[in-house]
């Protein structure tokens, strides 16, 4: 078998040539148009080779690590990334060099040869200090810690870093509605409790202006946020024109030959109520004699009746965009769980929209909820996810799949509104019948730079059941019509194939949608019109068309070293990938380490320096995040040993 040192010795050796062959070859290819960078990557790799030929096997000292330094030491979210650097020495070479940012490990390199070795901590980290320290190993396996400065990541919001949202500063006597987050009870002394919000941890309160400072001083507050209003986002035909685009013949989802109606899935849907009298909507099959309501669950949160109704009109129109009969609804055959928190005049506060999530979450297992229709939304005052962004994510982990309005603020770039930035959700723009973006569809990008809205469908000039009647219909524009449309496109996947996540369920609907506009996905129309036939034929027929990615295996240079050896993680991928991570958990200290896939062949392969680990049993798992979000991740058990000798 040979000795096992020697075997890690060679395997360290090869993928540190690999590792820096790689990273030669990377740099020398982005940057082939600058000399000096590309040089500049040559040096470093033959540094890095010669250093590896040249060990000095007896070495016992560490690396030397000063003048470490981070600038600047503090960002808010869409601030350029901070720049951690140090100089390091060692006789022996240099093997790894790396800085530890709370958690997460952010890799060093000495591409000027000079060393000095730099990397970069991006700003979309959790608002809070983070403890840095820069960990040195050289070629013999010596480990040396240094400390540097911490990093302050801030809340756009709360810039002053005093748990209160900034717009709330200098408030006078007066009353105002607030959000605050926090770990333990709060006390009502500082004002009057509304609702708990399960869902982020915290309670809408009614609290003065001036005792808010008192308020964010409680033990356990961990913020304070102004409670914001929301709107619904559709409005009458005739007022709202489509603007420019590619003219085509979008798939009208209503009209869809699919041989389902979405039964047995019920969908949430958070509106103005709905009137369960209309001839589409009062039950599933239009047959009098039977008696199978649609609409499963009516929860009033404006006015506290338990009788469905809709004094708006809004909601009506969108559930049986959904679910109505008579050829009004994508999924006929669904179910309605309907949550009326918005008001007669189309607006609620974000406390709302969140006790309505809470809800869906508590009884989604009771009335089947798989889906939430969400036609609401508000302007976005800062760069960091909002609490409502935040709320629809954990949603989504939950098991249900969200679908929001990309919203009516376009054509404007950068006009998504709450919560259409959510990363998980299904976020959808509005058409005409002929492929044309409406007007005021809302444009990305995300203020982190993400492409949304996800999809479009037809939005302008949609006529639906008209609350207050029996059978007549009412026609509205906005992206609050294409909503509706494709939480029954959802309902009809969900019927046909049950096993599906909502990260499943996103990706089959994008990756099926019908390119408009520019050639890919883009800002305006996302990946395009949403066609749900052909999604099904995809899912019937040629499955590998919307096959998710795949973590096929997961890979370790050994299941047990000793203290300061290396070890190699691998895992082998498949399919559109966002990032891959390992996670090293003990009793005592956790790691991310982010993989890399050196040389493009779906082999990400991170190293695990344990020189400044304590002796153990751990975990190592690693995580695949897609680029529809979806999660794979295998763990392994690992077993650390004392150092040799």
């Amino acid at each position: 078998m040979g000795n096992p040192d020697k075997r890690l010795i060679r395997r360290k050796a090869i993928y540190i040539f690999s590792a820096a062959l790689a990273a030669a070859l990377l740099f020398s290819i982005v940057f082939a148009d600058d000399l000096l960078i590309s040089d500049r990557a040559t040096r470093w790799f033959q540094k890095e080779f010669r250093a590896l030929i040249e060990r000095d096997q007896s070495d016992t000292t560490p690396p030397v690590i000063t003048n470490p330094r981070i600038f600047p030491y503090q960002l808010k979210r869409g601030d350029p990334r901070a720049e951690i650097s140090a100089n390091i020495y060692d006789r022996s070479g240099i093997s790894s060099v790396y800085a530890e940012v709370g958690r997460k490990q952010v890799l060093m390199f000495d591409l000027d040869g000079d060393g000095r070795y730099i990397g970069y901590c991006g700003s979309n980290l959790p608002p809070g200090d983070y403890n840095i320290s820069i960990v040195a190993v050289d070629r013999a396996g010596n480990a040396a810690v240094t400390p540097c400065r911490s990093l302050r990541v801030l809340d756009p919001q709360d810039l002053n870093a005093n748990r209160i949202e900034d717009s709330l500063e200098s408030l006078g006597p007066e009353e105002t509605r607030v959000i605050v987050l926090h770990d333990d009870n709060v006390t009502d002394t500082a004002g009057e409790k509304l609702h708990t919000l399960d869902i982020l941890k915290g309670s809408a309160m009614l609290v003065p202006g001036n005792k808010i400072p008192e308020l964010a001083r409680l033990k356990g507050v961990r913020g304070i946020y102004r409670d914001q209003k929301l709107r619904v986002l559709g409005g009458s035909c005739g007022t709202e024109q489509a603007g420019s685009g590619l003219p085509g013949s979008p798939e009208n989802p209503r009209r869809a030959t699919t041989g389902l109606t979405g039964n047995g899935v019920t969908v949430a849907l958070i509106d103005t109520g709905v009137d369960a009298e209309h001839d589409s909507l009062d039950d599933l099959d239009d047959d009098p004699a039977t008696y199978d309501p649609k609409i499963v669950a009516f929860v009033d949160m404006v006015n506290g009746l338990e009788k469905p109704y809709d004094d708006n009109g809004h909601g009506t129109h969108c559930a049986s965009l959904i679910s109505g009969t008579k050829g009004m609804g994508v999924a006929p055959g669904s179910r309605l769980a309907v949550l009326k928190v918005m008001d007669r005049d189309g607006s609620c506060y974000l406390s709302d929209a969140l006790s309505a999530l809470d809800w869906c979450a508590k009884n989604k297992d009771t009335y089947g909820i798989r889906v939430i229709s969400f036609s609401v939304g508000g302007e976005r005052s800062s760069e960091r996810p909002t609490l409502l962004d935040e709320a629809c994510n954990k949603m989504v982990e939950d098991g249900i799949v969200v679908v929001v309005a990309a919203g009516n603020s376009g054509p404007s770039p950068s006009s998504i509104v709450i919560p259409g930035e959510a990363e998980e959700v299904i976020t959808v723009g509005a058409i005409d019948s002929r492929g044309k973006i409406f007007e005021r569809s809302s444009r990305g990008p995300t203020s982190d730079g993400r492409i949304k809205p996800d999809i479009v469908t037809i939005g302008v000039d949609v006529p639906s059941a008209l609350a207050g009647t029996k059978d007549d219909e009412s026609c509205m524009s906005g992206t609050s019509m294409a909503v509706p449309q494709v939480a029954g496109a959802v309902a009809l996947l969900l019927e046909g194939f049950g096993n599906l996540s909502p990260a499943d369920v996103k990706r089959v609907l994008l990756r099926s949608a019908d390119d408009l506009g520019d050639t890919g996905a883009d800002n305006t129309f996302g990946w395009g019109a949403m066609n749900i036939s052909r999604a099904l034929t995809y899912l019937r027929e040629d499955p590998e068309m919307v096959a998710g990615p795949e973590l096929k295996s997961v890979d370790l240079s050994s299941n047990e070293a000793n203290v300061g050896d290396l070890v190699v993680i691998e895992a082998l991928v498949a399919g559109e990938v966002e990032e891959v991570t390992s996670t090293i958990s003990g009793a005592e200290k956790v790691a991310e380490i982010p993989m890399v896939d050196f040389d493009l062949n779906s082999i990400y392969t991170t190293f695990w320096e344990t020189g400044l680990w304590k002796p153990g049993d751990y975990t190592i798992n690693v995580e695949l995040r897609g680029r529809y979000g979806e999660r794979i991740s295998r763990s392994i058990p690992f077993r650390l040993n004392p150092r040799r000798g």
